[in-house]
């Protein structure tokens, strides 16, 4: 719902700026949020300046270009390593189905330099948003593919120079917020960075810059703090999720004697996998919830009753500030206490469990 908010208050502002414009000017040319998005933004949501008119840019400059003339930008979003043709199946399919690229990708230009890559090859632009576009031009090119003109496809580019590192990051975010194919951990990394070189690590800033529930930036930005031993232990950073986390953290972060010998045994589970893998051994975890599963499993102490509860999280009532619910895992799912005359309402109580649903609940 908040994305949705933003996106079409973005629209909203960007048709303003076109009251009395003609029907065959450039911002005719597509409809919907993203199709003004994309045809006009100047500065995107400016930082601190979240209600800012948006400006339309004076010329729209689209070029059908060789995707090896691109390279993605470096604080792009994706892992683009980890694309293959089933992450980019819809996009493959709507290409043949139309014979072209309909959506561009969002690009700056690159001069001196700044045109040479880590790999020594020299591009003319830098992707700030539309890495599977360009992932899937480039496999469609590599087999010998053609589009309706029967010519190799080449990647529909806009140019957007004027836009500054904050204003390419919020773009950027705002165009694959929705996109349910990045990854929890590769989100969180991109807005780690973003938290420390554009909002001074001001989580409140940040939040209002791109238009999301502080509390939902806080959780994901956390997942960052997961170990690399664990990280290394999922089949595939896209398995990772904030849920995981969220689980794995109260035990992290707990002083008791017993909570730090957990500690050591979900490290070593996690190496352990680690190597495995690189091993290439059978019957691992397959998942990220059966990695998960893993972990808890070795968190248990075998000394002790399998069955203890761990406390992942408590909520008070906001009257009274006493208990109102306390969330725990044990090695049958998830319980929840509601102590008696906490002062909670219930409307706070089915927040608190719809809360711990969403956190906690592996579907």
């Amino acid at each position: 719902m908040k994305n949705r908010n933003l996106m079409s208050g973005i629209a909203e502002r960007i048709e303003q700026g076109q009251e009395g414009a003609g029907p065959g000017s450039a911002g005719n040319e597509r409809s919907g949020p993203f199709g003004t998005n994309i045809a006009g933004i100047t500065n995107p949501r400016a930082p601190g300046q979240p209600n800012a008119t948006i400006q339309k840019a004076t010329i729209q400059r689209l070029h059908w270009v060789d995707p090896a003339r691109c390279r993605l930008w470096q604080h792009h979003n994706r892992a683009y390593e980890l694309l293959n043709a089933e992450r980019c199946a819809d996009l493959i399919a709507g290409f043949r189905t139309l014979g072209r690229q309909e959506r561009p990708a969002i690009v700056r230009s690159l001069k001196g330099d700044a045109r040479a890559g880590a790999d020594g090859a020299e591009h003319d632009f830098e992707i700030l948003s539309g890495g599977r576009r360009h992932w899937t031009v480039s496999w469609l090119r590599m087999h010998g593919e053609v589009n309706a003109e029967g010519e190799p496809y080449l990647l529909l580019i806009q140019v957007r120079d004027e836009l500054d590192t904050a204003a390419a990051f919020e773009l950027s975010d705002a165009e694959n917020r929705g996109q349910r194919d990045i990854s929890d951990f590769e989100r969180a990394r991109e807005y780690r960075w973003a938290l420390k070189s554009l909002y001074e690590g001001n989580i409140s800033r940040m939040a209002d810059a791109i238009q999301i529930d502080r509390s939902n930036l806080s959780r994901i930005l956390a997942l960052c703090d997961m170990p690399d031993d664990l990280v290394r232990a999922y089949p595939s950073i896209l398995e990772i999720r904030t849920s995981h986390w969220r689980q794995l953290s109260p035990i992290f972060s707990s002083e008791e004697p017993a909570h730090r010998d957990a500690v050591k045994r979900i490290l070593a589970c996690g190496r352990a996998l680690a190597k495995a893998r690189s091993e290439h051994s059978s019957n691992l975890p397959q998942t990220g919830a059966e990695t998960l599963a893993a972990f808890l499993d070795a968190a248990r102490d075998r000394r002790t009753d399998g069955r203890r509860s761990i406390v992942l999280s408590t909520v008070s009532a906001k009257a009274t500030g006493k208990l109102a619910v306390r969330i725990k895992r044990t090695s049958r799912g998830m319980t929840l206490e509601l102590p008696r005359a906490s002062g909670a309402t219930k409307q706070e109580l089915y927040a608190a469990m719809q809360q711990a649903v969403d956190d906690y609940f592996e579907e």
